[in-house]
């Protein structure tokens, strides 16, 4: 999810209805967390040595960076994560469909 993506699902939602609120915060978290797993990749550290370097259990880098788990992280590991993989903050914002691709360079 890029930045006019968002900016145009928080126009168009009522930050008041809940439901709404919601899907776009999980679409968001979905998008940040794919960016975690490609930068990690890209940087070339291994789950176990990310997981140290990112204060978290091994299975709690698994679940953030499976494609269809809980999709949950906090301010604190992404910018843990901001700083362990040297990519710049836009970078996790990027749809992570365009990012995946760079995988594919490296």
């Amino acid at each position: 999810m890029d930045k006019e993506e968002f900016n145009r699902l928080l126009q168009e939602t009522d930050i008041y209805n809940r439901e709404e609120y919601n899907k776009i915060i999980l679409k968001l978290k979905h998008n940040l967390c794919q960016n975690i797993r490609i930068a990690r990749k890209l940087s070339r550290k291994s789950p176990e040595e990310a997981s140290t370097l990112l204060g978290l259990e091994p299975q709690s880098l698994r679940r953030i960076e499976a494609l269809n788990d809980r999709d949950d992280i906090s301010l604190r590991v992404l910018l843990l994560a901001v700083m362990v993989y040297n990519e710049n903050a836009n970078f996790y914002f990027n749809d992570w469909k365009e990012n995946e691709k760079l995988l594919e360079n490296d």
